[in-house]
């Protein structure tokens, strides 16, 4: 009966292991329809983008839960239970990058050359961390850690120098006003998304 529930729980870890990769996969699919969106100015990409986001959170609570549950019997599972919360945050940002490239596109909100440079850099960014942090959840190599940790400095670092830039262009009358809560508004989300993809790998290899 023990050997019977062991091999139960271990098939359960490996299905949640890959579903919550698949999310981390999917996160990077709506990284490249948010670009899409934004640099076309069309809107279509985004509802698939939110489709992808509402079904990652959707699963948070039945994923935590299940895995608290595998690790009464093996702890080691135990580091996988924030996973979902992590996932879920990445999702609702994913998902206010979305309500804010629509407004951007609806209202016709122009975007200065330099600020459109700038966010689909730290989208391209983004995506590039996003692929690691997913592919550590099955495979725990420190090497991605590393690359992941330092990723997600470089983006927050170049979000905050971008924010400043804006705000001079802002000062000099180079940028909108209505365009400024639009700006930064992403770059936070952005910067949020690469905080809990770092939390990912961090908590996979503590």
């Amino acid at each position: 009966m023990n050997t019977l529930l062991a091999n139960k729980n271990r098939l359960g870890t490996k299905e949640i292991l890959s579903k919550m990769h698949d999310f981390g996969n999917d996160s990077e699919d709506c990284i490249s329809l948010l670009q899409t969106a934004f640099i076309y100015d069309i809107s279509s990409p985004l509802s698939e983008c939110r489709v992808k986001a509402e079904a990652i959170k959707r699963e948070e609570v039945a994923l935590t839960e299940s895995i608290a549950e595998i690790s009464r019997d093996y702890s080691e599972v135990q580091k996988y239970i924030s996973i979902p919360g992590h996932l879920a945050r990445i999702a609702k940002n994913l998902e206010k990058l979305s309500e804010l490239i629509e407004k951007k596109n609806e209202d016709k909100i122009l975007f200065s050359d330099k600020a459109i440079n700038e966010v689909m850099f730290l989208l391209q960014r983004l995506a590039e961390t996003i692929r690691p942090a997913s592919d550590i959840i099955l495979a725990r190599n420190k090497f991605l850690c590393k690359y992941v940790e330092e990723s997600e400095s470089g983006i927050v670092k170049m979000a905050d120098e971008y924010a400043t830039f804006h705000e001079e262009r802002l000062i000099r009358g180079e940028c909108l006003p209505v365009a400024s809560s639009q700006f930064i508004g992403m770059l936070d989300a952005i910067k949020n998304i690469a905080w809990h993809a770092k939390a990912i790998t961090l908590k996979v290899l503590q």
